[in-house]
């Protein structure tokens, strides 16, 4: 007889065929999942960590002027907040996009897990519930089996001196 799935078993039957197979996946969803893995990387630490000694070492060692001269006028000038600002949210805000998109791909997944954790504890607890009906029918059968032996044994002595009365009235008879 077919086993009928639960809701979470089919979910995670769903999840499992998509995520088992990466040409699923978007490029977005790709490339958000290698920025999110990069982020958080000892490397890229290390790079932006040596980028900002760097860049201060330029200023402190006045390789660069702290006027900002080397820098094009529009950059420097009384409006330079805008672009420097620009870029910093643009660049902010495209990782934090592809920082939840990776966040909800691993969301969607470990869904996908706690329904095939929930599948694996219904089939736990059908396997548990036939073993209960199984230990109960088994218990019944000792019970009749032993009732069973017990009226053999009873019959086993009644016979033997049933046997007994035969013999001794064969016997006696014949002398």
């Amino acid at each position: 007889m077919p086993e009928q799935l639960t809701p979470h078993h089919e979910r995670f039957n769903k999840v499992a065929a998509k995520t088992a197979d990466p040409e699923h996946e978007s490029p977005f969803q790709r490339l958000a999942d290698w920025v999110s893995a990069a982020m958080g990387r000892p490397t890229n630490i290390i790079i932006w960590l040596i980028l900002v000694l760097f860049w201060t070492v330029l200023f402190a060692a006045k390789i660069v002027p702290a006027s900002g001269s080397f820098l094009p006028a529009w950059f420097t000038g009384q409006g330079f907040n805008f672009p420097l600002n620009l870029i910093t949210t643009v660049a902010e805000l495209f990782i934090g996009f592809l920082v939840a998109a990776a966040a909800n791909r691993a969301q969607r997944v470990l869904e996908g897990v706690i329904d095939g954790i929930r599948t694996v504890l219904d089939h736990v607890a059908t396997v548990a519930d036939k073993t209960a009906q199984l230990e109960t029918s088994l218990l019944d059968e000792i019970k009749k089996n032993t009732e069973l032996t017990e009226q053999i044994h009873t019959l086993s002595e009644r016979m033997s001196t049933l046997t007994q009365e035969v013999h001794e009235a064969t016997c006696g008879r014949s002398a």
